[in-house]
């Protein structure tokens, strides 16, 4: 599979160091920061959004000042494509020892386990508001779990802040309609990463999860269980 192609490759003295469908990030050695390009293949995305989802995302978690890396976009106008835009962000340090798709809520300091459970509660208000006002979803279901993460510091992070979901979906259905996981998976993958955060972290089990009127509203119980399933595919602990 061939690498996505950006506008103009990155000064020499910076090496890949992650990637996603539509951007790379790369840094120099013993930098304290880090370089975020786009791909010229890059649709919905724009140099504008970039900002306001950053900005939504600082002031929907606020109560977590850590949780987001500072960051600067650099354009010469909004109104410019996405790959001729240049994002810094602050380096973080990942505590490789704490992986959170591996480990369970005793693994964790107290501060840590404090910060996970305010994320998730706020994280279930921007699902529960979304029943009455657009609100945006955060991308913490990336397949690797490196996203979403504590730094050695041993604070909760939010690596990237680009592509948030919108719950125009959600807010759609019917009064007794389930979401349709396979039409929205995005939706679906979201879900999934929120009920194994619950377990894992606020020590919940399956049952009172699937009993919680949050998931019952969205997830019918074979969606439900099919999302735990693939979460215990996957080898989370569910």
């Amino acid at each position: 599979m061939s690498m996505p192609q950006l506008r103009k490759p990155p000064p020499s003295a910076y090496t890949l160091i992650g990637d996603g469908e539509h951007s790379q990030v790369f840094r120099r050695h013993s930098s304290r920061y880090c370089i975020q390009l786009f791909t010229l293949n890059c649709p919905e995305l724009t140099p504008h959004k970039v900002r306001l989802e950053y900005d939504y995302l600082r002031k929907v978690y606020d109560a977590l000042p850590q949780l987001i890396p500072w960051q600067r976009l650099f354009v010469r106008s909004l109104n410019h494509h996405i790959s001729e835009a240049v994002v810094v962000k602050r380096w973080v340090h990942t505590d490789v020892m704490l992986p959170l798709g591996r480990i369970r809520r005793t693994q964790l300091r107290h501060g840590t386990a404090a910060q996970l459970d305010q994320f998730i509660a706020i994280t279930r208000t921007l699902v529960e508001n979304a029943q009455r006002r657009p609100t945006l979803l955060p991308d913490i279901f990336d397949d690797r779990f490196r996203n979403l993460v504590i730094d050695r510091a041993g604070d909760l992070r939010l690596l990237d802040t680009n592509r948030l979901v919108n719950t125009n979906a959600l807010r759609a259905l019917a009064s007794d309609e389930t979401l349709d996981i396979t039409r929205h998976w995005i939706h679906g993958r979201f879900f999934r990463r929120m009920i194994y955060l619950e377990a894992a972290f606020r020590e919940r089990t399956t049952r009172e999860l699937q009993h919680d009127p949050l998931y019952r509203r969205y997830l019918s119980p074979d969606d439900f269980e099919a999302l735990v399933q693939e979460s215990r595919t996957r080898h989370e602990f569910v």
